[in-house]
This record gives C-alpha cells, sequence and structure tokens, in this order.
C-alpha cells in the first residue's frame, strides 16, 4: 500500500511538473502548480520513507531469521569413529564439531553424566529474540521461531545417529531454564510454542 502510494505520488509530482512548466511558459499563474508539485513531492519521499525497505522494525523478534540461516548441521550426522575409539571420545569429538558449527551462536559444553549438550546462547540478535519471545510468545512465527526449532532438531537426530539414544540438545540464555530442549530428534520443551 505504502508502494503504490510512492508511485502515485510520484506520478502527481511529474504531472505538476509539466503543469508548473506550461504556466511558465503561457505567463499563467504558477501558485497551485506549485503548491501541487511540493506536496506531491512531500507526499512522495514520505512514502518511499516508509517503505519496509527503509524503515525495518528492528525489534529484536526480526533478527531470528538471520539466526535460522546458521549452520546447525541439518541433519547430516557428526563424524563419530567406530574402529578402537571409545564412546567418551565419540562424545568430545561431536561437542567439538558442534562448538564449531554453533560458534556464531554460543558456547557448546557437555554433561557426560546427564549425556547432554547445552548451547549457552552469546549472541546478541538471538539473546534479545529470546527476551522478546518471553515477553511475547505470539512472535514466535513472526521471529522465524518454527524453521530454529527445526534446524535444531535436525541437529539432535544427527547426535541420535552418531552417538546412539539417550543424548540430550538444550539451548539457553546465561543460567535461565532452557528455551529448547531435544532428545533423539524430537521436541522435549520448546518455551515458545
Amino acid at each position: 500500500m505504502i508502494l503504490g502510494f510512492a508511485i502515485m505520488g510520484g506520478l502527481i509530482t511529474i504531472i505538476a511538473a509539466f503543469s508548473l512548466a506550461t504556466a511558465i511558459q503561457h505567463g499563467d499563474s504558477k501558485v497551485g502548480s506549485i503548491i501541487l508539485m511540493t506536496l506531491a513531492l512531500l507526499g512522495t519521499v514520505f512514502a518511499i520513507w516508509k517503505l519496509p525497505y527503509w524503515s525495518q522494525d528492528n525489534t529484536p523478534a526480526t533478527h531470528t531469521a538471520k539466526q535460522s540461516q546458521i549452520s546447525s548441521q541439518s541433519g547430516k550426522a557428526f563424524s563419530a569413529s567406530s574402529s578402537g575409539v571409545t564412546q567418551a571420545d565419540n562424545e568430545q569429538s561431536v561437542k567439538q564439531q558442534l562448538a564449531k558449527a554453533l560458534t556464531k551462536l554460543g558456547d557448546v559444553t557437555f554433561d557426560k553424566s546427564s549425556k547432554t549438550y547445552t548451547l549457552t546462547v552469546t549472541n546478541s540478535d538471538l539473546k534479545q529474540t529470546i527476551a522478546a519471545l518471553n515477553k511475547n510468545p505470539s512472535l514466535a512465527k513472526q521471529a522465524k521461531w518454527p524453521r530454529f526449532v527445526t534446524n535444531f532438531t535436525k541437529t539432535s537426530s544427527s547426535l541420535e545417529k552418531s552417538l546412539g539414544k539417550g543424548y540430550t540438545l538444550q539451548i539457553k540464555v546465561g543460567k535461565q531454564s532452557p528455551v529448547l530442549v531435544f532428545k533423539d530428534g524430537y521436541v522435549v520443551k520448546n518455551q515458545f510454542e
């Protein structure tokens, strides 16, 4: 709709400019043409300024779209060796691969006793998004949260393929309880669903 106003304003500005040129040639009054051209030009500039491209809403929820494109292994199994290597070695290898793949999002730790990989978010955009969703969970779809969850569901499935059943992947901010928890390729907890 704003784009339509910008186009119409541009057309009216062009027509007013031709009207002004005609008024100058014939020696007629230029006041009406100048007023019309000025108003149309101001309206056009305002409409262009209001276009979504220029006035993007910088609420934290819009930043998740970028985050959801960050690689989360997308279902590819982690490389875990089976010949002569212990399960503990495989767990550490997977932790290193996860840490490398998720380095833009945060820090990855592994708790051997609970078989839990934890991504503690340090990315400021994702932290803002999670904070905004804590206040208003209805923004989850707009923030592309379901796609984000799907990517990590695939990552959890990859953990199962590489290490076997019983491994948990959780995502949290600081000391807060996890906002997402996955186990064996399934969502166990999604705080914004």
